[in-house]
């Protein structure tokens, strides 16, 4: 099984405010790139009438994107394939405080074999020439996905939030989640508990508003 480190789905407004923020006609839209062509690669729109206008990815995802994740994705406790035999991801250079630059770069990517069979996969693709890898501390995953391991350790926390308000959430059985969790600072995780019952609780208060008003 193959996976890979999933940053989450955005909303379709996303990209339309990404359109928009290029000046585009979104109703003539021929096209539309979030990334590639490069790496991390340009987000690139076109129009059936010619028009072309791209963005960097540090924008498109920093400024519009990130913003309108769904909120499932919020408390998915597998967002780095830690089920999967292999999970790939991009493997970020970090600046001095640890954020990813997103600058134009070649590229590079991070593999974690995760079980016997992954590692004996990646091994085979490596001795015939496919893969070109080499190991590094584990630690350094953490800099170059700074976000995806924060997440980790903050995922109880928003769950449990989620489930004393009664609403339904993942399985989470052998994801190591409550093992991520004492990884946590108790500010952080006290600030993601909060934040998420109020969250819960401003949906479920504006759809018991809206449907009384139906």
């Amino acid at each position: 099984m193959l996976s890979f480190f999933c940053g989450g789905m955005p909303s379709e407004d996303g990209a339309r405010r990404i359109v928009a923020a290029m000046g585009l006609d979104a109703r003539q839209l021929q096209s539309f790139r979030y990334r590639g062509q490069g790496w991390p690669g340009l987000t690139v729109a076109t129009t059936a009438e010619g028009g072309r206008a791209e963005m960097p990815y540090s924008e498109s995802w920093g400024a519009h994107l990130s913003r309108e994740v769904q909120f499932r994705c919020k408390i998915c406790p597998d967002a780095v394939g830690g089920t999967a035999d292999i999970a790939c991801a991009d493997a970020w250079h970090g600046d001095d405080a640890g954020y990813p630059l997103f600058e134009e770069e070649d590229g590079r990517s991070l593999i974690a074999a995760r079980t016997a069979t992954g590692e004996a996969l990646l091994r085979s693709a490596q001795a015939a020439g496919v893969v070109d890898a080499s190991p590094l501390p584990i630690s350094d995953i953490s800099r170059m996905q700074p976000a995806q391991a924060q997440r980790k350790r903050m995922v109880a926390a928003r769950v449990l939030a989620t489930r004393l308000l009664g609403q339904a959430t993942p399985r989470m059985r052998d994801l190591d989640v409550m093992r991520a969790a004492r990884r946590g600072r108790l500010y952080d995780l006290t600030h993601n508990f909060l934040g998420t019952l109020r969250r819960v609780w401003q949906r479920r208060w504006r759809r018991t508003w809206a449907g009384m008003h139906r």
